[in-house]
């Protein structure tokens, strides 16, 4: 271990984070500045992450790799995919991540390291039970604030081919081909936005209770939104249908251009028809000012 990442995470055990309140932190990072901000990132974190598992680990590590090679031994050594953008391993309270010039730009950084810290919260709150992997990650992507226009087309093509996944097939693992991979993540994001929109963030943080519960999956959703589990997945997939069909109208083909050239007529039309009556008026005053004579002047 080179001196300057000793030292940064010397620092880190001698103050940690929020004594008595975040978990316990240790910090490994190429600048003690990068060090401050991941602080200030779990500090802030650390009450609603706790608020939606019902717990937080007692200790956090995380490691960010300086550069791609850096990340690609570690990573390696962790088992983890040499694609990834960040890991998180809940067993060891491990959280490793690229740099912030590895991303696509610095303000990529804080919304993943969120995303990794939900993992170990998550972790926490079940209590080593096991949560559908579509439930852990779909809410992963909801509290670090990832948006779903990413995952818009991937949702779109999915529905227009009468692709989506079963939810059966997404508790244990994703796919591995990549464009699957990617449907997998979309969908679980827009199933817990479902779930948020439909039922309320209570919802899910009951879901999340009753696992921790030892609860049977059926059985917390049964008791959180009182559908089965096949139940909600038809519900979803009929939302979903109707939701990405009316998309896909408006953007295939040209129709959203075609859209917006009728639009655009439309408007001239309006225009121009107020333009003419509005010379209508003025010719119509001019006419009645040459009948009364011009207009008399106030003496003063």
């Amino acid at each position: 271990m080179k001196r300057p990442a000793l030292m940064l995470m010397l620092l880190a055990l001698a103050f940690p984070a929020w004594a008595g309140q975040a978990p316990h932190l240790s910090i490994i990072a190429p600048s003690e500045e990068l060090a401050a901000h991941i602080r200030q990132v779990v500090q802030n974190a650390d009450p609603r992450l706790k608020a939606w598992t019902g717990a937080a680990p007692p200790r956090i590590r995380i490691e960010v790799a300086a550069d791609r090679p850096a990340f690609e031994r570690r990573v390696r050594q962790l088992g983890g995919p040499r694609w990834a953008a960040g890991l998180a391993m809940p067993r060891q309270n491990l959280i490793l991540l690229r740099s912030p010039r590895q991303l696509g730009g610095p303000e990529q950084f804080a919304p993943l390291l969120q995303h990794e810290l939900v993992h170990l919260y998550l972790a926490a709150g079940l209590k080593g039970r096991h949560a559908p992997l579509w439930l852990e990650e779909g809410l992963a992507m909801l509290l670090s604030g990832e948006g779903g226009w990413a995952r818009t087309g991937t949702m779109t093509r999915a529905v227009l081919n009468d692709a989506l996944l079963p939810l059966a097939e997404l508790e244990h693992r994703f796919p591995a081909e990549a464009s699957e991979a990617a449907l997998a993540y979309a969908q679980s994001y827009y199933l817990v936005t479902w779930l948020l929109n439909n039922f309320g963030e209570e919802s899910l943080r009951l879901i999340v209770a009753s696992l921790a519960q030892n609860r049977p999956l059926t059985a917390a959703l049964k008791r959180a939104t009182g559908m089965s589990l096949a139940t909600l997945q038809r519900s979803f997939s009929e939302d979903m249908s109707s939701r990405f069909s009316w998309l896909a109208l408006l953007t295939a083909g040209g129709t959203l251009w075609g859209l917006v050239g009728v639009l655009a007529v439309v408007g001239l039309v309006i225009r121009r028809r107020r333009q003419k009556q509005r010379l209508a008026r003025g010719l119509a005053r001019e006419d009645e000012e040459d009948v009364q004579g011009p207009p008399r002047r106030r003496q003063g």
